[in-house]
This record gives structure tokens, sequence and C-alpha cells, in this order.
């Protein structure tokens, strides 16, 4: 039987649709295989000392209308690092934290209401020293449950708004461009298919962690990376 283009493009859409799919994504053999390389990728060191602050943020995963989605902040326009940027909700090691994860869950719950108990951690990432010397450790995490913005607690002091994006969205090559950084540093990663414009550590590690969730087929845009900078001298955006 010979099949007609429309059902052939029909048959591939939904191939490629079921890359995205919760079944998919929140298989337990591809929830190993995600931690397992999100782990594994090499540090990235853009200071030549070790910073003395350490940083935990979440990547947090929902679903949304039986689609994944990934879950970021705009950080409130008062504060004093990183303002009106987007973000993923995190911050920095508390005396009282045990670990890196622990910063994370208690940051998110302090910004969004989001208790720990509610979240379902996979794993963590390998550290990436940023240029305001800070060692940032990214914990991937499930919110159990299908995702309702009205059960929120934003804290405004720190989150100006919240928004999400789907995988398919994040992952749509008309969606991806990069901001190249002339002399010793690499092309950083930006997206554009989201409400506010991803950019900076937030896109790097939604790179990072999208080339860890995700089959080739569904994610493959290449980023070079540099593991030390020792100076910007200027940049620009292009797509």
């Amino acid at each position: 039987m010979i099949k007609s283009r429309g059902s052939v493009l029909k048959s591939i859409g939904c191939r490629y649709s079921s890359l995205y799919s919760p079944e998919s994504i929140f298989s337990e053999e591809n929830v190993k295989k995600t931690v397992a390389k999100f782990s594994s990728m090499k540090a990235i060191r853009m200071i030549p000392h070790q910073p003395t602050k350490r940083a935990g943020v979440l990547i947090p995963l929902c679903l949304i209308d039986g689609k994944v989605e990934v879950l970021y902040t705009l950080r409130a326009a008062n504060l004093k690092s990183h303002r009106g940027q987007v973000s993923f909700p995190g911050g920095m090691q508390d005396v009282t934290d045990k670990n890196l994860e622990e910063t994370a869950l208690r940051e998110t719950e302090e910004e969004l209401g989001i208790e720990g108990d509610d979240i379902e951690i996979w794993g963590s990432s390998n550290v990436i020293v940023t240029k305001q010397e800070t060692d940032v450790t990214a914990v991937i995490g499930k919110i159990k449950g299908e995702y309702k913005t009205q059960r929120l607690k934003v804290n405004p002091s720190e989150v100006e708004d919240v928004f999400t994006v789907s995988l398919e969205e994040l992952c749509k090559p008309q969606n991806i461009g990069y901001t190249q950084f002339r002399g010793v540093f690499a092309s950083m990663p930006v997206f554009l298919g989201g409400k506010l414009r991803i950019w900076g550590l937030t896109a790097l590690l939604t790179h990072r962690f999208l080339s860890s969730l995700l089959p080739h087929q569904a994610y493959s845009h290449n980023i070079k990376h540099v593991h030390l900078v020792k100076s910007v001298t200027s940049r620009h955006t292009s797509r």
C-alpha cells in the first residue's frame, strides 16, 4: 500500500512529538540516563581561582495540559545581583543547608512556595564557576502532580514573574540563538521560544540539561565552551 505524503508527514510528526511526551521523559530509563549524563558533564570555570561562594539552583520540570515544560522565574528589580534577569529558582548556600540540593529546595520554597515534599529530585550537575565568583550546582527536579500557577505563593521581593516553556518550544531551531563573545570566550546559547528571552547562565544550564534529557533527534544544538575565561571584549547576539 502506498501512503500519501500527508499520512507520511503525520506519522513523522507523531514520532517527533513522542520524543517530548511525559511517558518518554519521565520513564525510569530516561531519568537514569539523564542524571548520568548531566552529572558527568565537565565542569566549566570562568575564572582561574576557586570561589568561596556556593549556590544551588533547581531546574524544575512540570506537567501542564499533558506537556512537559520547564519553569523559569524573572528576578525582582530590587535585588542586588542579577536583578531583572530570567533565572531558575535558587540561591546561595546557607550554613544550615546540608548540601546544595537542600539549598535549591529551600530557595524554591522561599521564592515560589513550592515545598520540598512536592518536588521529586532526580540528581545534580557538575559545577559551573561563574565570573561573579560563585560555584553553581544545578539540581533537576520534577514538580509532582499537575502544575497550577494559582497554587504558587510567589515572593514579590525576590520574584517578579514566573513562566514555563514546553520542551518542544525550547528545542525548535528557530527559537535557539546564541550570544557571540569575541576573543577568548566561545558562544553561549539563547532561547527565544518563551515569554521572555533566556540567556546567560540560565541558558547555559538549559542547554546542558536538554542535551542530557533528550535524544539527538529531539535536541541537537551544539555550543562550544571554553573552560577558562580571562577577558571579554565585546559581544553581539544573532540567530
